[in-house]
């Protein structure tokens, strides 16, 4: 695999977490985008200097801070933007919750999986077929409201499973 595939490879497997971890740290989704895009650029132009005995996501993720950083530098006007300080201690929080990430994600697919077949077709369609809550309810027939409140429900259901299942294998407590 040629360097170009490699770094195409990795950056398709962790643009999940690497973007939440930028978005978690900007007011602004628009914002979140326009850092990943300048984040992407940097790691490209870097990804000769990543040591592939490490993790490529927390490698990426100290790029994405320092782009995060930068942005908030040329935004300090924006009465949105936190200090460098506050910034910077989110950021070590947020790379911590990065490392129990694909934990987390296992954990939420076993949890859908023990969810009943009406409660996963409530979810398909409302996360997976992007419908709104009222076009699910002239297809279903019910209430949008009932929905709204059973989708409630089940992600409170998910929730809580997840956080067993993580507090049992020492994750999320």
């Amino acid at each position: 695999m040629d360097l170009t595939d490699l770094f195409v490879a990795e950056l398709q497997r962790h643009r999940q977490p690497i973007f939440a971890f930028i978005y978690s740290l900007l007011p602004r989704r628009t914002e979140a985008e326009d850092v990943y895009q300048k984040t992407c650029e940097a790691l490209w132009r870097k990804f000769d200097t990543w040591d592939r005995r490490s993790s490529f996501r927390t490698w990426a993720c100290g790029y994405a801070w320092r782009q995060v950083a930068n942005h908030g530098r040329a935004a300090g006007r924006d009465r949105l933007w936190l200090n460098d300080d506050m910034v910077a201690k989110l950021a070590d929080e947020r790379a911590e919750d990065l490392e129990r990430y694909d934990d987390r994600l296992a954990a939420l697919k076993d949890c859908m999986e023990s969810l009943n077949r009406d409660e996963q077709r409530l979810l398909d369609s409302a996360y997976r077929d992007k419908q709104t809550l009222k076009e699910v309810a002239v297809q279903t027939g019910r209430a949008a409201q009932t929905l709204y409140n059973q989708l409630n429900l089940i992600r409170r259901k998910l929730h809580q499973c997840v956080r067993m299942r993580m507090g049992a294998s020492g994750g999320l407590a």
